[in-house]
């Protein structure tokens, strides 16, 4: 479970980014169907506190969001979306985690302004109207939620970029990754091809794994109290 976490708060980012790809929606038409939904049992209250994380509340209408993207990016991982009480953990953890790196987030200094929120807002809403709602529809997200979500994603890569420190990746890895890779494929493509993109997925791994330490090292120094 403390993967997936680390996988979420990363795809959140990469999500924001790629819902304007076609190929990337292509992808997502099949990991991720229309009908997963959020059921009337797996809902809670849109005003209720669900949980409160030093004196921060949060309620229930940002809990059933990311409660549904939580449950389509488990279903990408092959977890079973049929074990809701995992879901609604994994579900808490993720609202947990993202509301400290915010908060340590705001202690280090970072910030996003509102002029850099809209940029990106309008650039992923010109790139594809038709497309851009879709995605609001597929992941129940309004304008406002959304530009929340587009606002803790550049929170995250400026804080991972200023605060979390990782081993830097070498040709010696690159080579040895793609050596690991070509026993168990016939068709792999030439090295020089693949390098970029191995040395982008160990990197973001790394990024994954800091940056799961530092929430963890955080969540131990936090005040959390969970009401649901």
């Amino acid at each position: 479970m403390k993967k997936l976490l680390s996988l979420l708060l990363l795809s959140l980012v990469v999500t924001l980014g790629a819902c304007g790809d076609e190929e990337e929606e292509k992808t997502n038409e099949v990991m991720q169907p229309q009908d997963i939904k959020v059921e009337e049992d797996e809902a809670v209250a849109e005003d209720k506190v669900v949980i409160t994380i030093n004196d921060t509340e949060v309620l229930g209408d940002r809990y059933n969001t990311t409660y549904l993207q939580t449950k389509m990016r488990a279903y990408q991982f092959g977890q079973d979306i049929d074990d809701k009480d995992n879901i609604k953990e994994i579900t808490l953890n993720e609202l947990i985690a993202q509301e400290l790196i915010k908060q340590e987030a705001k202690n280090q200094g970072v910030e996003v302004s509102e002029e850099e929120v809209q940029a990106e807002f309008d650039k992923l809403k010109t790139q594809d109207e038709k497309q851009f709602n879709a995605y609001l529809e597929t992941y129940d997200l309004t304008e406002d939620t959304l530009k929340e979500q587009l606002r803790f994603g550049q929170t995250l890569k400026q804080y991972v970029a200023k605060e979390i420190e990782i081993e830097e990746v070498t040709d010696e890895d690159i080579k040895e990754t793609y050596d690991e890779l070509k026993k168990d494929m016939d068709d792999i493509m030439t090295f020089e091809e693949a390098e970029p993109i191995i040395k982008a997925q160990l990197t973001q791994q790394r990024e994954a794994d800091a940056l799961q330490v530092k929430v963890e090292e955080l969540m131990e120094k936090a005040d959390i109290e969970k009401n649901i």
